[in-house]
């Protein structure tokens, strides 16, 4: 008699806290692997980054935003109309700007990153000298991550967004292959610690591939138009590998409750 061969593994799915996208995943992302989510400035990155990250709150997951784009007083605003609770998001400040965040007890310099914070810790920007600023990297960022994981198990991470790491960066590499064992470095430690991860980006020139576009799982593309006076959003699934999806593009609204596919 033979004996049957076992049933396939079900891989875990991770839901984006969007239905209408989950659906064109097949059911959600695939658990503990990194996404690139790219679109130009105002394409709703940010905003797919955050209903991510709250959905991982809604399921009793630790999370964490690692902000580069903007600071995390003004995401809060940013967000303000949709009612959405931020609180309990965990934040590393990334931005090398002449800003550091002012706390509820004390002012904590940017450049030492050796602490997480809550949204509801912080409060508005204070200006500090050039001096005090420190290289922001891609390095940088994935040993402070390696750091702060040590305690904390996040199973959800935005880094918002890596394009800006670049464009900020004190020390930019002209060394492609540097840069992109940096990038694989971060993302495979990610991997391992079975956090699933989206990092943002704009989309680069055509015919030229960055590193995250070749080390990431799969690309999810958002893109804004205007017909006249009508804001055109559309969302697509340019790859994601290892598991079926929906190719085609599909329309998407940001409304008072969020992102809404039609």
């Amino acid at each position: 008699m033979t004996t049957p061969a076992p049933p396939p593994s079900v891989q875990q799915r991770v839901t984006t806290g969007i239905p209408g996208l989950d659906r064109m995943l097949g059911g959600g992302l695939i658990a503990g692997r990194p996404y690139l989510v790219t679109g130009a400035t105002g394409s709703g990155k940010t905003l797919l980054g955050l209903t991510f990250l709250l959905e991982g709150l809604r399921l009793g997951e630790e999370v964490l935003l690692v902000a580069v784009d903007e600071p995390p007083n003004e995401i809060v605003e940013n967000v303000r109309s949709f009612g959405w609770d931020l609180n309990a998001v965990k934040t590393l400040d990334a931005n090398p700007g002449t800003r550091a965040i002012k706390r509820t007890a004390a002012v904590q310099e940017i450049r030492t990153m050796s602490d997480l914070k809550s949204m509801r810790d912080l409060a508005t920007p204070e200006k500090r000298s050039s001096a005090d600023i420190e290289e922001i990297s891609i390095q940088s960022i994935y040993l402070k991550l390696r750091q702060q994981m040590a305690d904390v198990p996040f199973r959800r991470v935005v880094v918002d967004s890596i394009t800006s790491v670049r464009r900020f960066a004190v020390k930019a590499s002209a060394d492609v292959q540097a840069e992109r064992t940096e990038i694989q470095s971060l993302l495979r430690f990610l991997s391992e610690q079975n956090v699933t991860a989206l990092i943002t980006a704009t989309p680069s020139s055509p015919g030229l591939l960055t590193p995250e576009e070749v080390l990431t799982r799969g690309e999810i593309l958002l893109t804004r138009k205007w017909i006249g006076d009508r804001s055109v959003r559309q969302i697509k699934i340019v790859r994601m590998r290892g598991a079926a999806h929906d190719p085609e593009r599909r329309p998407f609204a940001i409304t008072p409750q969020g992102i809404v596919l039609g």
